[in-house]
């Protein structure tokens, strides 16, 4: 009896210990943490904010945020944004890197801030010799947000616009990236790939059958073609094959790095294959 009673002791001990640390690595936060992100022209934005909640209060700006204050648009530790190449946000250039975000409001215009310090709580004094540059924006009213939010309500083919958003009131700012530039192959590998093709297999999309002409010439040193009836850009990888990139307005607006192209090797007639995530879906013959 006194074995069992010891290895039950001993059980409940252990089971205790165990959960213990899982129920305190769980902590409520008077402002919670969020994250957004937005991928735009291949250039990865994201927004890492505290959220504090409105709770009822009408004054959030002029009463909870002073006027005058330099206030991190969210709450305890610092707003960032982070981008993993150059941007403009509102026609200033932004390096690839990690920025505090910072607020100056007052009743008919903002400031806005960007700093290189990023690790740094609300209420801790932002170094004036990191900035890295100021503007001022217009506060807009809009519909009620009971928590504070950062999102995109607005994504183009190279800009977005990215809005602060907290009770009644927003700040909407305009982030711009690099225009896209397509790599080049060299004459030889881009004359392998002009001809007519007719790809024939299966759809990667819909699982059904993929019957499709297929065309590709030159302008200038760009691949180009029809892929049916429509026209499309044929982008280099960095291991030669094409994405397809499609035409709107005149203007490239999709790229498909999942869907790709590739000139079947040791094949003499120069036949060419339509690959989804790397995997064959279609073989295209060379048609006169």
């Amino acid at each position: 009896m006194t074995t069992r009673r010891n290895l039950a002791c001993f059980l409940t001990v252990f089971c205790t210990l165990l959960v213990i640390p899982a129920a305190s690595s769980a902590q409520p936060r008077g402002s919670e943490r969020g994250t957004v992100n937005q991928i735009i022209n291949g250039t990865s934005i994201t927004f890492d904010f505290g959220r504090p909640v409105a709770r009822g209060r009408d004054n959030l700006f002029g009463g909870v945020v002073h006027w005058g204050e330099m206030w991190t648009p969210g709450a305890n530790w610092a707003t960032t944004i982070e981008v993993d190449k150059e941007i403009e946000l509102n026609g200033h250039a932004v390096p690839a890197g990690k920025y505090s975000v910072w607020m100056q409001p007052q009743p008919d215009t903002w400031t806005v801030f960007l700093n290189r310090e990023w690790r740094l709580y609300h209420d801790t004094p932002v170094p004036g010799d990191q900035q890295l540059f100021s503007f001022t924006v217009e506060p807009q009213e809009g519909g009620h947000m009971e928590a504070l939010a950062w999102y995109f309500p607005v994504v183009g083919p190279s800009m977005v616009e990215a809005r602060v958003h907290w009770g009644t009131t927003y700040v909407a700012l305009t982030i711009e990236a690099p225009l896209f530039v397509a790599r080049t192959l060299p004459v030889a590998e881009r004359m392998a790939f002009i001809g007519r093709y007719q790809l024939v297999g299966n759809d990667p999309t819909t699982g059904g059958p993929l019957t499709v002409p297929l065309e590709i010439n030159t302008e200038g040193d760009q691949l180009v073609g029809r892929w049916g009836r429509g026209r499309v850009e044929l982008i280099p990888t960095e291991s030669g094959e094409l994405m397809i990139g499609f035409i709107r307005n005149g203007q490239l607006f999709d790229v498909a790095p999942e869907m790709t192209l590739r000139m079947i090797e040791g094949d003499s007639e120069g036949g060419i294959e339509l690959l989804w995530e790397g995997e064959r879906s279609a073989k295209g013959d060379r048609v006169p």
